[in-house]
């Protein structure tokens, strides 16, 4: 007996069962990824814009505010609070005068012919003036002679009152102190010199004082 309903073909099989079929990607998949690629083409740039700057050397900026300037390579070079120069105006250096040089043995070098270390009389020079308030306070002014002698043999360096100063021992012990510890460590075996020992003379002026 022929059916009442006439035959209906089969539909098609949806496109969305083609799942690892082999054919064409389904158009709702390619919908996914595009989105997930555009959201990470926006969220990238947006966060590399808007992150956060690394916080500052604390370190670093602790010691600039005590007296520190803070370098490129992190090393921190001195600044000193008080500026020595405007203070050592007054004070006046005469030249350095070579009272012997020597070697060991029985020659002996004439003062004249001596050679100048400079490393040590620009330093003592640079001491002076830098600790001009340790000098003395009078009301007519001073003079101070300072002797210096060099060992290069025994690597020792003594600062001492020449007898030349207008001021007794007991009245520039003070200054002598702030002088020597304000002297460079020296590294003796890259100075350049011609003898073994050497003492050196250096006379600073210091002028009258208007509150003494």
């Amino acid at each position: 007996m022929p059916s009442r309903f006439p035959a209906i073909p089969p539909s098609r099989p949806s496109p969305y069962r083609q799942l690892g079929s082999g054919g064409q990607q389904p158009v709702r998949v390619q919908m996914i990824i595009g989105l997930v690629v555009g959201l990470v083409l926006v969220a990238v740039p947006l966060y590399l814009w808007r992150r956060p700057e690394p916080a500052p050397d604390l370190d670093a900026a602790a010691m600039a505010a005590d007296g520190g300037v803070a370098t490129l390579d992190g090393a921190v070079s001195y600044v000193p609070l008080v500026d020595a120069s405007a203070l050592s105006g007054n004070v006046k250096l005469s030249p350095y005068k070579t009272l012997k040089c020597q070697d060991p043995g029985p020659g002996k070098t004439p003062p004249e012919r001596c050679d100048h270390i400079t490393f040590f009389e620009d330093a003592l020079a640079r001491a002076i003036r830098e600790n001009t308030l340790c000098g003395p306070s009078t009301k007519t002014g001073a003079t101070v002679s300072f002797v210096m002698d060099l060992s290069f043999r025994r690597k020792e360096l003594k600062i001492y009152r020449g007898k030349s100063s207008s001021l007794p021992a007991s009245r520039t012990k003070e200054l002598f102190r702030c002088v020597t510890r304000a002297m460079p460590t020296p590294e003796w075996g890259s100075i350049p010199h011609q003898h073994s020992r050497y003492v050196v003379n250096l006379k600073a002026t210091y002028p009258p004082n208007e509150t003494f």
